[in-house]
């Protein structure tokens, strides 16, 4: 299951909404069992209409994932040898289960983010500076040169570019925020000149912070605090670069003497500008013609939460970034059991999981710093949904004849990376598929973790008939149920509920192994996910077989809390490449919908400011208020467009 966003203090935020936040903060319980499980469950299922009894067995399902979730497959990450044994012992299993032709649909996306060989740095200082500073990397006559990984690093955000002989400017901590009375780019010129940034934002030695009334040491950073938040604003105003430093306050030695890792996650598109940090010793060279330090800049800010900025004359920085993002090939995988009946054989059901992971971990990891690096096994996410898939298509295969309905049984790839593989799917359907005939989503994520017979169905009120079809697959089922109207989520199911399929989608709750290295295979409860692919089987074999297809119901935005406590209501298109914020979908009576907003539009400005990226979205949407009206400008089939919009707090 996706995480939708990653809010680690001053990180970039990662684009997307915390799956336990949309899903309404499900059960964060770890499951234990008080011996060893049994794993011998069978459960029988006979369904009306179809001849042939089948039987779902929890062995089957942990040898599924048992597999999926091995040292071997690495954790599945798109683009790895691990994943691609993963598909190998998919496609096994359906043909084991009978199916001759299996669909491999490839698709292709930006996977990672890699530092190229030609990075430089070097600052030129005017001849009336003196250069016998006490830093440790003495300037060579007038140039400084710098070393990277020793001086300087790039950030994984930073746009690639070259910079020569920029004007330099210290701007505090980055943050222009006049309508909280701070600004730290007040009577400052920046167009085209590198910018100087402290990490973090202001705060007095009591806690009190830029637009908070009450002092607060503990509370979580602030939108100001965000590495995208700092690059944005610069390039808004024009600047050519930015440079970050460490500051003082707030951060031991050994991490001050440290820059940010390249190898964390983000940045798979860039922030529009050049974005590096450098060692406080780096920064305070160059601001010793002023006779300043970033400690005592730091200093002066934070104690009257006032700016101290300036152009730092005589000295000028040349820079050059070459960051390389890559394009990986992934695949989607599907098997079609055509229909029998003669007129509702033109109709699908979709029945589907995603079988990706984070590999060793990346950006959506939830792992101590300790753990990043190992492997993260997914058994939950989303190898127990797969491995109940594979056991529901055996099923299906089995009453193939009897299936009136066409079936399509998909296995999504790089889900973990925005919905990547389901979102290409409805885009560019293959041929054979699309969208206006299908009849019904059904979607498993995170599967595996049972308590107590209770089982997550989102989407109910999706479709017509399916609180009625979920209530006879279970009448012998006797799983405990609790139903959402709404099916918008972190998952596959998404991308068909934005483009009006009625969906379902099944989930037994988060839990504390989430997106760690410690969800694995010996943690599931398959005596429980047999009973629950049971459900699946059993509802989606009412849906092919009723005589008349569910209808698509749009469902009104639920009451739940937004990114910051404001929401839009938009469905951000997580695989979209290009300048702007394109959306996937609105939710029904939200703020976007209301504003006129619909899928497919490109947001390109959000309150005045300029919106290239997902991040700039989120930054964006951050400082909104609720009720207050603001502007929208967007994009529609390639037509410049604006409009008024409402924020709403939830």
């Amino acid at each position: 299951m996706m995480k939708h966003f990653s809010l680690r203090q001053n990180t970039p935020i990662v684009v997307r909404l915390c799956a336990s936040l949309v899903l309404g903060c499900a059960m964060f319980s770890p499951l234990a069992f008080a011996e060893e499980p049994r794993r011998d469950t069978k459960i029988d299922v006979a369904t009306e209409g179809l001849p042939k009894k089948v039987t779902f067995k929890a062995k089957d399902l942990y040898q599924h994932a048992k597999f999926l979730a091995s040292d071997e497959c690495e954790g599945r990450l798109p683009g790895t040898p691990g994943v691609e044994k993963a598909r190998k012992y998919i496609e096994k299993q359906l043909k084991n289960a009978g199916f001759d032709e299996i669909k491999r649909l490839p698709f292709e996306f930006i996977s990672d983010v890699k530092l190229g060989k030609s990075n430089t740095l070097a600052a030129h200082y005017d001849q009336s500076i003196k250069t016998d500073s006490a830093w440790y990397r003495k300037p060579n006559g007038t140039t400084a040169n710098y070393k990277i990984d020793d001086d300087f690093r790039p950030s994984r955000i930073s746009k690639v570019d070259e910079i020569k002989d920029a004007p330099l400017v210290f701007a505090g901590y980055g943050i222009s925020a006049p309508d909280k009375g701070y600004d730290d780019y007040a009577n400052l010129d920046v167009k085209d000149k590198v910018v100087l940034v402290i990490r973090g934002e202001p705060e007095t030695a009591d806690g009190k912070r830029i637009g908070k009334d009450k002092p607060d040491p503990h509370a979580a950073p602030s939108v100001y605090a965000n590495f995208s938040y700092k690059a944005a604003t610069a390039r808004d105003k024009g600047a050519k670069a930015v440079v970050f430093v460490n500051g003082k306050r707030g951060i031991s030695a050994a991490e001050r003497a440290q820059l940010e890792s390249f190898e964390r996650g983000g940045g798979r598109s860039d922030s529009g500008i050049v974005f590096l940090q450098v060692f406080p010793e780096i920064a305070d060279d160059w601001l010793r013609s002023g006779g300043k330090t970033i400690e005592t800049l730091q200093k002066a800010i934070d104690e009257k939460l006032a700016p101290q900025s300036f152009s730092v004359n005589g000295v000028k920085v040349s820079a050059k970034v070459e960051i390389e993002r890559v394009n990986t090939n992934d695949v989607n995988l599907a098997v079609v059991i055509p229909g029998s009946d003669p007129v509702l054989k033109n109709e699908i059901v979709v029945i589907g999981a995603h079988y990706d992971h984070l590999g060793r971990g990346n950006e959506f990891s939830l792992a101590d710093k300790g753990d990043m690096g190992k492997i993260h096994y997914g058994a939950d996410d989303n190898a127990s949904g797969t491995a109940s898939v594979l056991e529901v298509a055996e099923a299906l295969y089995k009453n193939r004849a009897a299936l009136k309905r066409t079936v399509w049984i998909m296995f999504f790839g790089a889900e973990e990376m925005g919905t990547i593989g389901s979102n290409h799917f409805v885009r560019t359907p293959p041929e054979g598929f699309a969208i206006p005939q299908v009849a019904a989503m059904l979607n498993l994520d995170m599967v595996g973790r049972c308590r107590e017979k209770k089982v997550m169905v989102y989407g109910v009120a999706t479709g017509t008939t399916f609180e009625e079809t979920l209530k006879g697959a279970n009448e012998s089922l006797k799983l405990n149920i609790t139903t959402t109207a709404d099916g918008f989520g972190g998952s596959d199911q998404t991308a068909f509920v934005a483009a009006g399929v009625p969906v379902l989608f099944f989930f037994t709750g988060s839990h504390f192994d989430y997106h760690k290295p410690s969800d694995t295979a010996d943690k599931l409860n398959v005596d429980d996910q047999a009973i629950v692919t049971a459900l699946v089987y059993s509802t989606a074999a009412r849906i092919i077989n009723a005589p008349a297809r569910p209808q698509f119901v749009k469902v009104e935005a639920p009451k739940t809390t937004g990114f910051g406590g404001i929401v839009l209501s938009v469905l951000p298109d997580y695989s979209f490449e290009g300048k702007g914020l394109r959306l996937s979908g609105v939710r029904d009576k939200g703020p976007a919908d209301k504003a006129g907003l619909k899928g497919g539009d490109i947001i390109t400005k959000l309150d005045g400011k300029n919106i290239e990226n997902i991040q700039d979205y989120m930054n964006a949407l951050r400082q909104l208020v609720a009720g207050v009206e603001t502007s929208v400008s967007f994009t529609r089939d390639g037509k410049p467009m604006e409009t008024k919009i409402t924020p709403e707090k939830r």
